[in-house]
């Protein structure tokens, strides 16, 4: 069994399936990966089972948000590390090594994205590798014990909660070195297309729905 599971949730972009696996077989031999797939999505389902580096969770449930997807990804693995990414990253090389040894004083490790500027500069994480004791028995949501993200969220501010719980348990810890370059738009290191837009539209209901969660648990 590998170290690391690298949980990725997927939506309409078959194209992205074998250059990101290609980028992580290319960048470690520690971590396996981890497609989490809508049940209906036959084209990236299509791709995932043609590559052999790579497996796929299939989710079936009525929700289709990262959230979700990534909670599915968490259940249905067993490595004691869980990564947590989009399809649009670049992995470069060390990240694991890197990340693994930053992990031995903290159980909630944030990558270096090379894009968010509160990312790089250690307050914040995008792509997490997540201990799954800490999962199990504390949460990286206000929802406690064996969750990841609040599945209340559309897309956008997941990140916001997982970084905040970390950093109240005093458990997270920043891999400068640990590179997973996030290729997005924002950035100007990819194209927009409509699955970003899909987490754009629910932008301001997650925006409400983090300060009222952030008010209430912080102040518990």
């Amino acid at each position: 069994m590998s170290d690391i599971a690298v949980i990725v949730p997927v939506m309409r972009r078959p194209h992205n399936v074998d250059r990101l696996v290609g980028s992580l077989r290319a960048s470690t031999d520690l971590a396996d990966i981890y497609f989490i797939v809508d049940h209906d999505d036959e084209a990236e389902m299509e791709a995932v089972m043609g590559n052999p580096d790579c497996q796929m969770i299939v989710n079936y449930s009525q929700s289709r948000t990262f959230a979700t997807k990534c909670n599915l990804g968490y259940r249905e693995t067993d490595e004691p590390w869980c990564l947590f990414i989009g399809d649009d990253v670049q992995f470069h090389s060390g990240w694991a090594d890197e990340a693994l040894e930053v992990g031995r004083s903290g159980a909630f490790v944030s990558t270096n994205d090379l894009g968010n500027r509160s990312v790089m500069q250690g307050s914040h994480a995008t792509h997490p590798m997540i201990a799954r004791w800490w999962l199990d028995s504390h949460g990286a949501s206000w929802d406690g014990a064996g969750t990841v993200c609040h599945e209340g969220y559309g897309h956008w501010y997941v990140d916001n909660e997982w970084t905040a719980v970390a950093r109240n348990a005093g458990q997270f810890r920043f891999a400068a070195k640990a590179v997973i370059e996030h290729l997005h738009p924002i950035f100007n290191k990819g194209v927009d297309d409509e699955v970003y837009r899909v987490g754009q539209a629910t932008t301001g209901i997650d925006r409400r729905l983090w300060f009222t969660r952030s008010e209430r648990f912080s102040n518990a």
